[in-house]
């Protein structure tokens, strides 16, 4: 690598964004759009199909004597957008209907009472117009069909119904009891319930919760407990955690109420109280998951909640070596290893920041942590063949051991919220003890999510994130054994054929590394190898996206290539024994990252947003050639994001030929950012054209809501640019040019056009925290002014806070 220039400049931040901080112009709403336009016979079949699903809906209900349901309205292909949600005229507050959250992208879940849905069907029968009306158009004098709101919500829907026991329910009660029988499991199966709304129909909701306490406790022998926090806020999801005692014993059931907080309970170190046995019982789980599986308030029902690093690769150990201490009077960045605990090792320990665990000695195993602490604390010490690459300045490490060895976890944690509770905890401690903002997290719960949802391991993550100011990085995830890619080769046509002979596999990144506020962490091979090609994906690495189609993972960093016989994985660290070992995985990748993240953090004092901390490492990121060829670039955002980042000297600082701004506030609800500004004289041509290049990176915290899954993400930011042109037509009229320059960084498409909101979607253009623009300019328009501006969207039916 070549060396920096000398006279690089720092990046300008701007101290006074709010400045540019507007109310933005006001727009217009076109007329409702006829999905069944020229087809009103088809309306009409549609509109007696609609009906029958809601008569039938409701008259489930009555059958099951339930006062309360939540059904399930999914959207037509083309009608995903927020416009075309059926909320203002159908599924609406007016008619008795309450939007509490939803399954994957374009599903809704409406509460609802059986009068309700029949009191809707009335509605549609009488308002939904089977034949358009005509009306004049003021602007061309000529007669059009217009559609009411109602024909138009109507026509979006695809289809309307309950949920039924199979879409609670996906696997058997003999396969539950195996994996309730696995090590590392916590506590039981994860109940996720509808967050019901008791603002709307509220006599319906006291009715159908105490129609759940008494399902529950008629079961009998039953341990519930929630899974959604304990402490003062107000949940976004509702999820229970529930175990079978052994026949005969009482039940200890503690739901969550929809509304108010409840307090949060102490915790002391050490295992926990030796639980109560459960009950493995086949036929008694059945039964348990039968009743589950019919209830009203009930969306999901899932296997309990496994945690363990991800499966890494193993080498021969080697020889030991003396690290450099840090200097005694100089102050180093600070990154949270989040594992299970760290050797006390004599090349290690000067650089240990502190130490916080529930853990007694001998109940965990330090081989993971010990490694990922040794790239912390010496990556590139341990890596001198590519040192360069690595973030040159060394942290020091705060072991933050929570994690027992796998058959002791039970031992340690009854239920998910203790071990959440517990780490929130150690976060906290480790903020205040060394000031550590930055936390790795190579954990991962295999079975905790499926392609584009919303986990409650993510989401107790991103909570804490949120409440207490701090990054946890994570790690993509591993697959392992059979599940590998064979390597990834450079040729185009080559790694389209290996994708595609692989076909559709079970290789999406485990939870929680689909959460919204911090990093997740891919890995590329590391240079030097013979067996496999520097940058490109390693044959274990997950690959995205995340909720909704979200970017995950955002970067990659040098993992280490596949372990596979005798080969050299190319990245070297410690092992628990304080030998040097070279080893491979997204969990190594991750630290990587962490302490670049640490570093800025720690250069700019501690006092720059999360948002900032995780943009400058995307915004100096850089992919190898062959992951930009054209052909994968809609691929290769899954498996290496936006690419391996610089380090945090080369994420601060500019070459003399660019500049960088940063604007970094807080944008309220309906206002935009909006900043003028001119084009440099030496780039601007003498017939106002523009030339050079911007590259521009957005990064922001969203309103999120689990209840929601797919679509949790509620708020969404863009970034648009503008040139000020003007074009004057053939009647003299000038027109400004309102056309935004940018292009999306992963395919080149220009920002402008009119994509489906389902492309969207799936390329993760939309609906992503964290995103990246840039155009390439030979020569563009008439004029040297510029606007940058920067808007939000709100999902159908959320608001900005």
């Amino acid at each position: 690598m070549a060396e920096r220039d000398s006279i690089q400049r720092p990046v300008q931040v701007f101290l006074d964004t709010r400045r540019f901080i507007h109310p933005p112009a006001p727009g217009t709403r076109g007329p409702s759009r006829d999905f069944f336009q020229g087809d009103n016979e088809g309306f009409r079949r549609h509109k007696a199909k609609m009906r029958e699903q809601l008569r039938a809906s409701s008259l489930r209900l009555r059958e099951q004597h339930s006062a309360l349901g939540f059904v399930l309205v999914q959207m037509r292909e083309d009608a995903l957008a927020k416009s075309y949600r059926p909320i203002e005229k159908l599924f609406c507050e007016r008619n008795q209907f309450a939007l509490v959250g939803g399954r994957g992208i374009g599903e809704m879940f409406f509460q609802a009472t059986p009068d309700a849905l029949d009191a809707l069907d009335t509605v549609i029968a009488q308002r939904a117009e089977d034949v358009p009306q005509e009306r004049e158009n003021p602007r061309t004098g000529e007669f059009e069909e217009r559609v009411s709101g109602y024909r138009s919500e109507l026509g979006a829907i695809a289809s309307i119904g309950l949920l039924e026991a199979p879409d609670r329910l996906d696997f058997s009660a003999s396969e539950a009891v195996t994996a309730l029988e696995k090590e590392g499991v916590i506590g039981g199966y994860l109940v996720e319930l509808f967050r019901p709304d008791p603002a709307v129909s509220g006599d319906a909701v006291r009715a159908q919760l105490e129609a759940l306490q008494h399902r529950l406790t008629s079961v009998g022998s039953l341990f519930v407990r929630p899974v959604t926090g304990l402490r003062e806020r107000r949940p976004t999801g509702l999820t229970l955690s529930i175990d079978l005692l052994p026949a005969g014993a009482p039940n200890d059931i503690v739901l969550l109420a929809p509304e108010g907080p409840t307090a949060a309970t102490e915790r002391t170190a050490g295992r926990a109280v030796a639980s109560a046995p459960r009950d493995r019982s086949v036929r008694r789980h059945q039964l348990l998951l039968e009743q589950l599986a019919e209830e009203p308030l009930v969306r999901r029902i899932a296997l309990p909640m496994e945690i363990e690093p991800a499966p890494t690769g193993v080498s021969e150990p080697g020889a030991a070596i003396d690290l450099p201490a840090p200097l005694a009077d100089r102050d180093y960045p600070v990154v949270g290893v989040i594992d299970g605990g760290i050797s006390a090792l004599d090349a290690l320990d000067p650089w240990c920041a502190g130490v916080a665990s529930p853990l007694l000695p001998g109940d965990s195993d330090h081989e993971h942590g010990t490694f990922i602490a040794g790239l912390v604390a010496a990556g590139s010490t341990l890596n001198p063949g590519f040192a360069d690459r690595l973030e040159r300045e060394p942290c020091r490490y705060f072991d933050l051991a929570i994690m027992p060895r796998k058959p002791l976890l039970g031992q340690y944690y009854s239920t998910p919220d203790e071990f959440f509770d517990q780490l929130e905890e150690l976060v906290v401690h480790a903020k205040a003890e060394a000031g550590t903002r930055v936390f790795n997290f190579s954990l991962g719960s295999p079975n905790g999510r499926t392609r584009h949802s919303y986990s409650t391991f993510a989401s107790r993550l991103d909570e804490i994130a949120r409440i207490h100011d701090v990054i946890f990085v994570v790690s993509a995830g591993n697959l392992d054994g059979t599940q590998r890619r064979p390597e990834w080769p450079v040729e185009t046509d080559r790694a389209l054929e290996m994708l595609a002979q692989r076909g559709a596999r079970d290789d999406g990144i485990t939870a929680p590394a689909e959460h919204m506020f911090g990093l997740s962490v891919g890995a590329v091979n590391p240079p030097g190898l013979a067996t496999a090609v520097d940058g490109l994906p390693t044959a274990y690495t997950r690959r995205g996206p995340g909720a909704g189609g979200a970017r995950k993972p955002e970067l990659v960093h040098y993992g280490g290539a596949a372990q596979r016989t005798g080969n050299d994985t190319g990245l070297a660290s410690l092992d628990a024994d304080g030998s040097v070992v070279k080893k491979s995985g997204t969990s190594f990748a991750a630290p990587l990252v962490a302490a670049t993240v640490a570093a800025l953090d720690h250069r700019l004092g501690g006092q720059v947003s999360r948002e900032l901390l995780m943009a400058l490492p995307v915004h100096r990121s850089t992919r190898h050639p062959a992951m930009m060829k054209k052909p994968l670039r809609p691929i290769a955002r899954e498996f290496v994001g936006f690419g391996v980042p610089g380090d945090s000297e080369a994420c601060l600082a500019d070459d003399p030929h660019s500049i960088t701004l940063v604007f970094a506030d807080v944008l309220p609800a309906k206002r935009e950012l909006s900043f003028v500004f001119t084009w440099p004289l030496s780039l601007t041509g003498p017939d106002g054209k523009c030339r050079g290049g911007v590259d521009i990176t957005l990064a922001y915290s969203p309103v999120v809501d689990a209840a929601f899954d797919a679509e949790c993400q509620r708020v969404q930011l863009a970034a648009t640019l503008h040139q000020l042109n003007e074009t004057i037509t053939d009647e003299g009229e000038i027109i400004p040019n309102h056309t935004s320059q940018l292009k999306h960084y992963d395919n080149e498409l220009p920002q402008n056009l009119d994509y489906t909101e389902k492309y969207l979607l799936e390329s993760g253009l939309k609906w992503t925290p964290i995103k990246r623009y840039f155009r390439e300019m030979r020569g563009v328009g008439n004029r040297s002014d510029w606007r940058l501006s920067l808007s939000a969207l709100t999902r159908a039916g959320a608001i900005i806070p």
